[in-house]
């Protein structure tokens, strides 16, 4: 973390310092701040609208929706390669099933050649 947050007179950041602050890149920050209203509470903006200021409470609600985020997205990753790994073990039990089968069957035909 950044000198600035250790500072207690610093109340107010620029979305450049929160992004440098947090590692999230400003444009997620943007979106965030329009998507989660908990972040959007926490900006003040001047009345031209130029330039919007983020409270020293919004490091910690973005450190928060990142790591959801990404814990979220680890799951649906893992959820999709046991399902991969899944399909991937009942191709190879079809597989081998075939096989039996094939062997089972040039074994019936040479057992029916030995007979002749």
């Amino acid at each position: 973390m950044s000198s600035d947050i250790e500072d207690n007179s610093k109340f107010f950041f620029k979305i450049g310092e929160i992004e440098k602050i947090t590692g999230v890149p400003a444009n997620k920050i943007r979106y965030w701040t329009k998507k989660y209203e908990e972040l959007n509470s926490t900006l003040r903006k001047n009345s031209k609208g130029a330039h919007k200021l983020y409270h020293k409470s919004s490091i910690e609600i973005i450190l928060q929706i990142n790591q959801y985020l990404n814990e979220a997205s680890m799951q649906i990753n893992n959820q999709r390669l046991n399902q991969k790994l899944s399909n991937k073990f009942k191709k190879n039990e079809d597989a081998i099933s075939n096989l039996v089968k094939v062997k089972e069957r040039l074994e019936g035909i040479i057992n029916i050649a030995r007979k002749s």
